[in-house]
This record gives structure tokens, sequence and C-alpha cells, in this order.
């Protein structure tokens, strides 16, 4: 029988925070979005201020955006209501989180043979065929082991199902007598059947709100009542992915399991994360960028974070897109944009070539006159490096396949990573303070990645 395991980190990015600050354990924590805009992660006390959200606010009344949660309410519309309630809050520190997701992820493989990385705060595990006689005793270790070691707290649902887990792992959070862990396989189907109705249909993996409709209109309202539909009937109504979930549902795995997001490189047995086709590199300004040499030092930034995550799976890319616009939903700024994609002649995973082409199709776009809110660089067509095929009536490269270009990026790589992003770049990322860059004016330090930020303990 397979049986799976969901591990989450709870309120993820807000537990980071207070992992590093034990004074918040009993505070509200909330986490924002790009350029201070938006609450994208809250701990439990935090969210328990959703009470407050119907009611009126200092002078004038407050009226929310979404009325029944603080998840994604703009930041200026309820600071009022998160300073009475004695909230910290803090700007999103991604550096952060990513350092702590990988220690996460790394503990949590060493409780299974095969791990699927799902996304930054969750990851599928294999119990199949764990020799354990209670997973949930199990599942209970793996949650104190990752708190004990990176101070996250952390939800497990086990399931014969990836779907299953997801429920199960849904179930456990919501239900406090759980403490976090819940183990579907060893429940009697009396006892799943009971869980289940309390879930919504909308609340199930991979049945999103529009999905979710079209199965209330035929009334089907909880996990119950779709696990118990035909299945032939519901994939000639619906989908082959709606048949695929009911029967995950019942404890079918339809659904592949990925196997790590680290594969083994073939050259040196080394560990390498698995290609992506498509590496972009975006943020919104942290303000209107007018000028052209602004936005020419913020592409030829994102230019050099993609071209790193390029180098970092091991590969070379063969076309570059740039995008530029103007804010989109601002009625009184006048609107353009636009983008384009420049092929290269050989394939390259160089940042001074990638910078070079990116610029140049930034010239081809750019139009004065505008004020721009967001930028965007994509590679694309990437492959594994390795030889190159030279073109007979193209010049000899110059990046590609150079061993002077792979040794300075591979010093480059080096540096950042042992002192930090950004230590060491190329002048047209621009020497001088960014106005451009995000504004993350209630950042934490960055104390797992940057030297100079690390915290001091006083004796």
């Amino acid at each position: 029988m397979k049986k799976y395991a969901l591990v989450d980190g709870n309120s993820f990015y807000a537990s980071c925070e207070i992992a590093f600050n034990p004074a918040l354990k009993n505070r509200p924590v909330v986490v924002l979005s790009n350029n201070d805009g938006c609450i994208v992660a809250a701990n439990s006390m935090a969210k328990q201020l959703d009470q407050y959200l119907n009611r009126p606010f200092e002078r004038g009344g407050y009226h929310a955006a979404r009325k029944d949660s603080m998840m994604f309410q703009p930041y200026f519309k309820v600071a009022l209501l998160l300073k009475k309630h004695n909230t910290a809050v803090f700007s999103s520190n991604y550096e952060l989180y990513a350092d702590m997701s990988q220690r996460m992820h790394n503990i949590s493989a060493q409780f299974a043979p095969r791990q699927e990385i799902y996304s930054i705060d969750e990851s599928f595990l294999d119990f199949s065929n764990l020799i354990k006689d209670d997973l949930t005793l199990y599942a209970r270790q793996l949650k104190q082991t990752i708190n004990q070691w990176i101070g996250i707290p952390v939800a497990v649902g086990i399931g014969a199902s990836k779907t299953q887990a997801k429920l199960a792992n849904h179930l456990a959070k919501r239900n406090p007598h759980l403490k976090d862990v819940l183990d579907l396989t060893c429940l009697s189907q009396e006892t799943q059947d009971a869980l289940y109705k309390t879930v919504k249909v909308g609340k199930i993996w991979g049945i999103g709100k529009q999905l979710s409709q079209k199965l209330e209109s035929q009334n089907i309202l909880t996990a119950f009542d779709l696990k118990y539909c035909d299945p032939k009937t519901i994939r000639q109504q619906f989908s082959v992915n709606v048949e695929r979930t009911l029967l995950e549902l019942n404890g079918q795995a339809c659904l592949p399991f990925h196997e790590n997001s680290l594969a083994k490189s073939t050259d040196n047995n080394a560990e390498r994360p698995i290609e992506k086709k498509q590496i972009i590199s975006s943020r919104s300004f942290g303000q209107l960028v007018e000028h052209f040499e602004e936005m020419r030092q913020a592409v030829a930034s994102y230019t050099a974070v993609a071209a790193e995550k390029l180098r970092g799976q091991n590969g070379t890319c063969q076309m570059v897109t740039v995008y530029i616009t103007t804010p989109p939903y601002r009625e009184n700024v006048l609107q353009y944009h636009n983008q384009i994609s420049l092929p290269l002649i050989y394939t390259s995973d160089s940042t001074v070539l990638l910078s070079k082409m990116t610029l140049r199709a930034l010239k081809q776009i750019w139009k004065p006159g505008f004020q721009y809110l967001k930028a965007s660089v994509s590679l694309s067509q990437i492959n594994p490096k390795g030889a190159l095929q030279t073109d007979l009536f193209a010049p000899n490269p110059q990046y590609s396949g150079n061993r002077k270009s792979d040794a300075l990026m591979s010093v480059m790589d080096q540096m950042n990573h042992k002192m930090g992003k950004g230590s060491l770049q190329l002048a047209n990322s621009g020497l001088q303070q960014q106005s451009w860059k995000m504004n993350r004016n209630l950042m934490s330090s960055r104390c797992t990645t940057r030297w100079n930020e690390l915290q001091v303990v006083k004796a």
C-alpha cells in the first residue's frame, strides 16, 4: 500500500521571523509582500484579528477589502489595526526564507527514502516501504526534530495518496487535538468519512474556486460527496483531473511522485537542481522609474540573478526576453508595456554576455516619457551545459565555452555564495544606491546568509 506524508511549515514566513526572535512567540506576526504592499503570511495570533475586520475602526470607520481574512489585505488599510494589537510587521526576507526552507527540507529528507519538494514550505515524503509500527509516532518525531533543530513548527499529514496526504495535513492543522499530525491510513472507513464531511469541496487540493462552484451546483459540497461520486460521470461532466482527485480521495494513488528536487549529475555524481526550462527574474520597483539609466541598472541586475540560477543548474540558454510595463491599474499614469526576445548565436551562461543581450533588447523597447513599475528578464531554450557546437559562418564565441569566462563566472558565484549576494557584480548593475530597488523597510536581518547581519549575543 502506498503511503505518503506531506510536511508543511505552519505560517512559514512568520515562523522564520519568530525562530530568530523568541520574544515574538506571544505576539501577532505578519509578513508583507513586495514593496510592503499586502499581507502574505500571518501567525495564528494575527489570524485571530480577522474578527475585527468587519467592525468600524478608528475615525471614519474601517472596511477591509476582504472582510473574512487578514491574508492579502493591503497593509495601509490594516496598519492601525495591527498597531493597536501590538503586531510585529516584517517585509519579506526572501534570503532568510529560502535558506530556512532548504534546511527544513533537508531535515525532512532524512525521514524517508524519497522526497518530492512541492513548494518553499511543503514536501511529500514516501513512507510506503518504511518498517514502522506507528507512523503517527514517527511523524511526531519528524515534527519535533524540525522544531528542535531550526525552530520551525510543521504539520504532517499521511495518506494513501498525495491528495489524501494534503487533506490529512489540512485536517491536522484545523483540529487542535490532533497536534498537527494525522494519519488517515490508520483510521476506519467510518472515521475517514466523518472527517471528509467536514471539508468543503473547495478546500481539496486541485479544486479551485471556479471548479468548486460547478461541483457545488451539482450538490457536491464536501470531500465526502466527491469521494462517493461515480468516477466516469465525474470525468464526463468535468475532466480527467477531477476524476483522478476522486480516485485519490479513495486512496488510489494516481499522481506521480517526482523524487526529490535534486538529481544526480552524470559527471561527478554531485547533487544539482533539476533543470528548469525557463528562468525568470522579475520585481516591481520601489518607486516608479522614469530614466533609462535606472531601468538599465535594474535589467542588468535581474539578468545577473537569472544567470546565477542558470549556472546553478549547470545549464546554458539561447534566448533572452526583456519585459517592461507601467502601472496597469493607475488611470492617471500613461500606459505602455512591451517585450522583446533576442536569440543568441551560441548558448551561454555568462552574466557578461547575457547582460549585453538584455540591455540590447531593452534599448529596442524603451520609450521615454513613461513611468515604469516593473521589469522582467527571462532566459529560455535552456539545455544542460556540454560541448559547444560552433558555427562555421559565425564569429568565434567569446563567452560560450570559453575557459576564461567560465573561470570568471565561477569566481563570481563563489564570492557571492561566501560573502553574500551582490558582493561581486558587474558595474552595469549600478554601484550607487539604487532607487529602483524593492522597498523592504521593515525587513529583519538575513542572519543565515550575510556575515555582516549575524546576530550578536552579549554576555
